[in-house]
């Protein structure tokens, strides 16, 4: 029988040996990942869409930031380097390859915005099931004829805001408008770091592109500080400050700045709080807001997305004091939230002795 021989040539060869050292490089990390998707912290589980909308938001981001960057760089400080202008004429960019498996892009506040951003997509998501994309828009457009010309601007901002901000059915699409301050800037200098070793330029130039581009950031227009908006304004109005509000209503952004001016808590809480088993904390939070029992029934099954069921009995029999004491504590700065769960952990530890 004649033996089948196979060629490979030199580019090839090389390629797999690459490959190959990069894998034994990364060899240690394959049991940390590993562990982490069988033992995980939380009940909170992530479906293959939210995977891959954060991924996709992760890499549109950071290619809307490379190219903010080099145009900076090209335009307005005269930098000449042909791989530079091609990435700000938006080709070509290839920061996010290089960072992908650095572990840069892991710290717990990159991973916490992603977080929000792919459970909001959910929340999309699922309210489309319910009410059409149209219907949806419409509860925006119908504060544009308000009295107060003031509320009809802040409405008309929001919708502008949504379109850079929501893609097709729910997707997420990336705006640097609308990305929150820390989190640009999280992203920016790992990118900027990226651009210079794909350039190989001094990082000094690179680097004041980059404080060019944060010190001219401005969240002003995102969509959180226009909902925040609309929603302080609305709730000073006789007609509507004291609706309940609700996501079918309101429209998706609209109700959670609504509703986290009515908690104290912040919008990427309330979020946060949709992503967990029976939306548990989210009840809760509508419970200390002073929901009535249908209106609570209703928001809780237009977000649902498992089929959950809240009854009246339960939410009814939900204690508000507690509800309200709880939120109290949520609503307080994270950084003091942790000290506290620290030092309660350190006093049951000294009480064992």
């Amino acid at each position: 029988m004649a033996q089948r021989v196979f060629s490979m040539n030199e580019t090839m060869n090389n390629d797999i040996i690459r490959h190959a050292s990069a894998m034994a490089g990364k060899a240690s990390f394959i049991a940390d990942d590993f562990a982490q998707a069988l033992f995980p912290r939380t009940d909170v589980s992530f479906n293959d869409r939210m995977r891959s909308n954060a991924r996709q938001y992760l890499r549109a981001t950071i290619g809307q930031i490379e190219q903010r960057i080099c145009r900076i760089a090209t335009d307005e400080m005269g930098v000449s380097h042909e791989t530079l202008a091609k990435i700000g004429q938006g080709s070509g960019g290839q920061s996010f390859r290089l960072l992908e498996n650095s572990g840069l892009l892991k710290t717990t506040e990159i991973v916490q915005h992603l977080f929000v951003k792919a459970q909001q997509g959910e929340l999309a998501a699922r309210l489309l099931q319910k009410i059409s994309q149209q219907d949806l828009e419409a509860t925006l457009t119908r504060h544009l004829d308000h009295a107060d010309p003031v509320v009809a601007e802040a409405a008309m901002g929001l919708l502008v805001a949504q379109s850079k901000s929501t893609g097709a059915a729910g997707e997420i699409s990336a705006s640097l408008a609308d990305l929150p301050a820390e989190i640009a800037f999280a992203l920016a200098w790992p990118v900027t770091a990226a651009l210079a070793r794909l350039s190989g330029l001094p990082g000094s130039q690179l680097q004041q592109a980059t404080e060019r581009m944060l010190a001219a950031h401005d969240e002003s227009a995102s969509v959180a500080r226009k909902s925040d908006r609309l929603a302080r304004l609305l709730e000073q109005t006789a007609e509507t400050g004291d609706a309940i509000p609700h996501p079918m209503k309101d429209g998706l952004s609209l109700f959670i700045a609504r509703l986290a001016r009515r908690s104290g808590l912040t919008s990427d809480q309330i979020i946060g709080f949709t992503a967990e088993p029976n939306m548990v904390r989210f009840v809760v939070a509508i419970r200390a807001a002073d929901f009535p029992t249908q209106d609570a029934l209703s928001v809780f099954a237009a977000l649902d997305g498992d089929d959950h069921i809240l009854t009246a009995a339960t939410y009814g029999e939900t204690d508000q004091d507690r509800c309200l004491a709880l939120v109290s504590s949520w609503a307080a700065p994270g950084a003091y939230q942790n000290a506290e769960r620290i030092l309660a952990d350190d006093s049951l530890g000294d009480q064992g002795k």
